[in-house]
């Protein structure tokens, strides 16, 4: 038996830090919202062992990578002697603030529950979920939701649509734990969630609210120390789109105009020698908790 899945990317619509907790993690509300960039993965059904294969030979180590902790975990949490070969594409790329390694997590935690015909229900792969990373609960249905604590507390919320997005990627990652170090409190004019919610919720979210709506905390503590990540958002606010950093970057993200000329944009783009790709938003359907066996995707072995 052998199941594919696709792993999704994720975008910060907002994000703001409320305050620091005691064990050193920041507390945090977010809106995340998966888009179509994936991470592919294939699991195939052996006895007892777990293995991991990658194209990315950066992540050759795989003992350490998240999607083989994730495999581990159900294996120890519902104590089966049950083995998976694991093969990762990897398209996201580390540490743009695109969560591909979250995604992956939470497409292993589902795929191995079908795979090992395990009786699970949600709420324990959530608890799985957390203590493999904050981002990892939220890509476990996906779509458009809040979330808050460090992440891991996930409210669903309404779709916020079909929206044509360009990510734009400079090429190397943040140092986030550095990045986080810098936040000072109390933070003044905490950005209000509010709004953006409400804009979702009446179906009323669009390049133009955006512009209004969308917030990232993290920007004004990254872009005095990556230049770039600001020069990509100046360059896309120019291109007329509402343009924001996703998480802790590096990544910036434009809301396109449903008629945006993307050649042309695309063109702009690469002569900056930035990574580009031009998506749409996804809702939950796409992935639902537990997968088909039917190949999703093509090019993985």
């Amino acid at each position: 038996m052998k199941i594919y899945l696709k792993a999704p990317a994720k975008i910060n619509f907002f994000l703001e830090i409320k305050n620091k907790r005691a064990d050193g993690y920041h507390n945090l509300e977010s809106i995340m919202q998966t888009v179509s960039l994936y991470d592919e993965l294939s699991f195939e059904l052996t006895k007892n062992t777990i293995s991991l294969e990658c194209n990315d030979k950066s992540l050759y180590a795989y003992k350490t990578n998240i999607v083989y902790k994730a495999a581990m975990a159900v294996k120890k949490h519902y104590n089966t002697d049950k083995g998976v070969k694991i093969y990762l594409k990897k398209e996201i790329p580390i540490g743009s603030g695109l969560g591909g390694g979250s995604s992956d997590a939470a497409s292993t935690l589902k795929a191995l529950a079908k795979l090992w015909n395990i009786k699970t229900k949600k709420d324990e792969l959530e608890q799985i979920a957390t203590k493999l990373g904050a981002d990892v609960p939220f890509f476990l249905t996906g779509g458009t939701a809040l979330c808050e604590g460090i992440g891991e507390i996930v409210t669903p919320l309404k779709s916020a649509g079909k929206l044509n997005i360009v990510l734009v990627n400079p090429g190397f990652d943040v140092l986030t734990a550095d990045i986080y170090k810098k936040i000072k409190f109390p933070l003044t004019n905490q950005a209000k969630i509010h709004i953006i919610k409400n804009l979702i919720f009446n179906n009323s979210f669009n390049k133009k609210e955006a512009f209004k709506s969308c917030f990232n905390r993290l920007e004004e503590f990254i872009f005095p120390n990556y230049p770039e990540i600001l020069e990509i958002k100046r360059v896309l606010n120019k291109l007329c789109c509402a343009s924001l950093m996703s998480g802790s970057g590096a990544t910036v993200f434009g809301i396109l105009d449903s008629d945006a000329k993307t050649e042309k944009l695309k063109s702009r783009l690469n002569r900056c020698g930035w990574k580009i790709w031009f998506v749409t938003t996804i809702d939950t359907s796409f992935h639902s908790l537990f997968p088909s066996t039917q190949s999703q995707s093509s090019g993985i072995v």
